[in-house]
């Protein structure tokens, strides 16, 4: 939930200049690119939304601007290609509320069919949300993110990784990855222990994928960096009183199947965080999705999210949530669709961190999202 403070306060010219020098940027570069090189492609992804939340301390009712991306791909040669993806993104930090990030940056040396070398900024392959998704709300199937990309899910990393893509009868796929982990920036990372991750998938038939992956990391200090979870798991790490190191373990399932009529998705996370006071804590989420086309541009759909954190967790903190969403999805073109959803969250975070959170039991929501893209 945003802070009361902020809804409050008008928003801050900065705001203003950024989106500004955005569309900007974005237009002249697409300009450009049209006219002296068709293998530049230049997209720009965002969203508007209105939320309006009953919890029992009070109603909150506002509108926000989402996240603005900016997504590059270029075909350099017949086998390198360049992403990058580039968002400003609201930051409660930030004095202007509204901060700049690079997302990704990555370069894909094709050296033998379909296997690859990728070099940069990426997001870990741990499940299918993760791999297929970027941050245009345009392409999700729903309004929000599942709710184990705010604790568990280490979003980003910055390494190297090998790729395998649609390998034989069962198009089978591989991702075997290394770099800085979850104590870790762009910049530089604390220790000499790389984060390590093994993923695999296959796809037996059309629009069905089955995936397994394997992430470890090495936490060095208790510490949260840039490549954590989306928000609120580097807030909790800052605020916490153990300053130990942490063995991470995470181990991921993913089954989706997304035809012309019907959407499923299951995520499910196991994690093993073991640290030198309360020893092994054993945390587990679970993200189930069902949507249904009653007409080639309408998806009602339902979902039920889930997360339990051990009281033995000295990383996130202990908590224990669920999410229980009803929503709609509207395809107006393949370029701007509404998404609304009514959502019970309950229960509470645990008291020590329900001042970060601010989600009270038994909470509601209903949230209206406009997303778009050119």
């Amino acid at each position: 939930m945003i802070d009361k403070k902020f809804k409050l306060s008008k928003p801050p010219n900065h705001q203003i200049q950024y989106l500004f020098i955005l569309l900007c940027f974005f237009s002249f570069t697409k300009i450009f690119a049209q006219e002296n090189n068709k293998k530049l492609h230049i997209n720009f992804f965002g969203h508007l939304e209105y939320d309006f939340d009953k919890l029992s301390t009070g109603n909150n009712s506002y509108f926000s601007i989402g996240e603005q991306d900016i997504f590059i791909t270029s075909k350099i040669n017949d086998r390198i290609s360049f992403l990058g993806e580039n968002v400003i993104r609201y930051d409660s930090k930030s004095s202007s509320t509204f901060i700049p990030s690079i997302e990704r940056v990555q370069l894909k040396f094709d050296y033998y069919e379909n296997h690859s070398l990728i070099v940069g900024k990426m997001h870990s392959p741990i499940n299918y949300w993760n791999d297929v998704y970027h941050h245009g709300r345009l392409f999700f199937p729903t309004v929000d993110r599942p709710l184990a990309f705010s604790y568990l899910v280490p979003v980003h990393t910055l390494g190297l990784r090998l790729q395998g893509q649609n390998l034989g009868k069962l198009k089978f796929g591989y991702d075997l990855m290394t770099g800085n982990g979850i104590s870790s920036n762009d910049f530089t990372d604390l220790g000499v222990n790389n984060s390590l991750l093994a993923a695999f998938h296959v796809k037996p038939f059309d629009n069905f994928r089955i995936g397994l992956s394997y992430y470890y990391d090495f936490i060095k200090g208790n510490y949260s960096g840039a490549h954590s979870g989306h928000s609120t798991a580097v807030h909790q790490a800052a605020l916490a009183k153990y300053k130990g190191n942490i063995n991470f373990e995470l181990f991921s399932f993913s089954a989706s199947y997304f035809s012309d009529k019907f959407e499923f998705l299951n995520e499910s996370c196991v994690n093993k965080s073991r640290s030198d006071t309360l020893g092994m804590a054993i945390n587990m989420s679970n993200y189930t999705y069902f949507g249904y086309k009653i007409k080639e541009n309408i998806t009602p759909f339902a979902s039920y999210d889930f997360i339990d954190i051990s009281n033995k967790d000295v990383h996130i903190g202990h908590l224990s949530k669920s999410k229980i969403i009803l929503g709609c999805r509207y395809d107006i073109n393949h370029l701007l669709n509404l998404k609304f959803h009514f959502a019970r969250i309950s229960p509470n975070h645990a008291f020590i961190n329900s001042h970060i959170h601010q989600t009270e039991p038994d909470s509601y929501e209903f949230k209206i999202q406009m997303a778009y893209g050119f």
